[in-house]
């Protein structure tokens, strides 16, 4: 089968962003500024470096998926007035989607009922059916860590028996055991559904899963298809066999700019429709602003101050609550987040509800004090704090020199290093060689139990403390498998909650929402605390003028800057 044709763009080839009129509209629309029935573009700080889901490593990547959505389960975003978030924390998985017509749980809780819609189609016009789901787990198991850890460890998904093909539209996807994430894992990036028949026809000797292939072109059965790939702009047209409903964009394009004050201009004055990574003072800049919507959706993002559990001293709970009390968590919130964020009150998010006491999170330099003493260093000690432009965000330096004037005030000298790479960064959290550090927890899916094990659980992806407590493992394990709305479930909720501002190994500075930077003339982008819907967008901006659009062909399309279809 001959490859689908998708023009490359030049990487030596720098887009003028700003030289000229690049409305949202884009090249060759007839619509909108940003978005509209032209093109919705995104412009963001990251280079992309592909397409595959296999691949996935930025922030860059989160929001391709959220594009691609060839999904089997779909977030509920019905109930909402245009331009707001779905409520709830975690969001409701709709009764069906564009792929699948209906889905039901097991008795037993240990598996899913699928039946497929008929007919769905890829844009190679290949139909879904059961085998390119059974296809798509095998390549997960095969080549992609990142979708192997959340099927098999948080979803709970049975690695060896995974799924039961029972017609070519109809199969049930196995749980080791009960598991409420499974659900959510489905409805994430991580549960992307590929053609697999495109897919295998461009495969090649000694890349059986067509690694080569799906770096630069989609095969998947989601709204849209790669027509264009660079490592600074990426665009998506229309699937022309897609039959799921959509908003009226013809165009998804993802662009890269580095410098946030023009992003900033472009979201601004329409040439793009939202974009991302701005920090909380420019943030604060836009809040008002004529031109730009800032949309806030519930999500259980935290902000923490990580100590490393092994370290002679800050392994003891003692220190770990009184660097605790030391922190004015208003004045940080003030400070650096300005507004848009909350301060931490206990172990476990706002989001999920008021779980256990919160004395631990008081501002109090007195009990600070006294705890330090009582563990042995009555006048202070000194530590090394790490910190990384890429957690929790541009504004670690700020955040952090604010934590070491306030450690002052109990007898602690916190000296800070950068850390350059992102990538040293996590490698060295990862081995726990950190002696403090600080994070973002951004989890995948709203459940109090997989937060808990995301920062603290014992092999937990984000535990760069090396703490372990096989009492918080368990009440972990239990809330991701039962949920945590009845009873007995709350009742492990605050216990957990209860161990983890107890034991202070993360000590949680401030509760995030998750806040989209769109112009005013998108109206709609259907959107939840865990991503956003981009098939369904809508806009109500102005035409563009002749010239603006000629300009804008011109800046996207120089002379020479697209090499030949490959």
């Amino acid at each position: 089968m001959p490859r689908k044709a998708v023009r490359r763009l030049a990487a030596a080839v720098t887009i003028p962003l700003l030289a000229a009129p690049l409305a949202a509209c884009g090249a060759g629309s007839t619509g909108s500024s940003a978005g509209g029935a032209g093109s919705y573009v995104f412009v963001l700080p990251q280079d992309f470096q592909g397409v595959d889901r296999a691949k996935y490593s930025s922030e860059a990547s989160k929001i391709v998926g959220d594009v691609m959505h060839s999904r089997l389960l779909e977030l509920d975003t019905s109930g909402r007035a245009d331009g707001a978030c779905a409520p709830g924390v975690p969001p409701k998985i709709a009764a069906s989607s564009p792929l699948v017509s209906s889905w039901t749980e097991t008795p037993d809780g240990k598996g899913i009922d699928f039946t497929l819609r008929d007919n769905v189609k890829s844009a190679a016009g290949k139909v879904l059916t059961s085998a390119d789901v059974q296809w798509s787990i095998d390549r997960i198991k095969a080549i992609d860590a990142s979708a192997k850890t959340l099927w098999f460890t948080v979803g709970g998904f049975d690695p060896d028996k995974t799924i039961t093909v029972k017609s070519p539209t109809q199969f049930t996807l196995h749980l080791k055991k009960r598991n409420e994430l499974a659900k959510y894992t489905l409805a994430g990036n991580s549960g992307l559904i590929l053609d697999s028949a495109t897919a295998k026809a461009n495969a090649g000797a000694g890349d059986p899963w067509a690694t080569k292939y799906l770096t630069d072109h989609t095969a998947d059965f989601g709204p849209w298809t790669l027509t264009e790939f660079g490592s600074q702009q990426i665009t998506f047209g229309k699937n022309p066999h897609y039959a799921g409903q959509r908003g009226d964009v013809d165009k998804v394009v993802l662009r890269t700019v580095p410098e946030s004050s023009s992003r900033i201009q472009l979201v601004r004055t329409g040439q793009a429709a939202e974009t991302t990574g701005l920090d909380y003072t420019q943030l604060e800049s836009l809040r008002g602003s004529g031109d730009v919507n800032l949309v806030s959706c519930a999500n259980p993002g935290r902000d923490w101050l990580g100590l490393n559990a092994k370290d002679p001293v800050l392994g003891k709970p003692e220190v770990r609550r009184a660097i605790s009390l030391a922190l004015d968590r208003s004045a940080i919130q003030t400070a650096v987040y300005r507004g848009f964020a909350k301060p931490a009150q206990g172990g476990l998010s706002q989001a999920y509800g008021a779980f256990g006491k919160g004395d631990n999170y008081r501002h109090d330099a007195a009990e600070a004090k006294r705890l330090l003493a009582q563990a042995g260093v009555p006048d202070g000690f000194s530590f090394q704090l790490s910190v990384s432009n890429a957690q929790p965000g541009a504004y670690a330096e700020n955040l952090a020199v604010l934590i070491q004037q306030q450690l002052k005030a109990i007898g602690v000298d916190m000296r800070i290093k950068n850390v350059p790479s992102a990538v040293q960064f996590k490698a060295d959290g990862l081995a726990n060689k950190l002696q403090a550090f600080l994070m973002a927890e951004t989890p995948a899916a709203g459940n109090p139990g997989y937060s808990a094990w995301l920062t603290l659980g014992c092999d937990g992806l984000q535990n760069y403390t090396g703490f372990c407590d096989r009492k918080l493992e368990g009440l972990a394990a239990d809330l991701q498998a039962e949920g945590f709305d009845t009873p007995a479930t709350k009742a492990k909720t605050a216990e957990l909650a209860g161990i983890i501002a107890d034991q202070q190994a993360a000590v949680y500075l401030v509760d995030r929402s998750t806040v989209g930077v769109r112009n005013k003339c998108v109206t709609d982008v259907p959107s939840t605390g865990f991503g956003n819907d981009y098939t369904q967008a809508k806009a109500a901006c102005s035409r563009c003028p002749p010239a603006a659009r000629r300009a804008a062909e011109a800046a996207l399309h120089p002379r020479g800057d697209v090499s030949p279809s490959r």
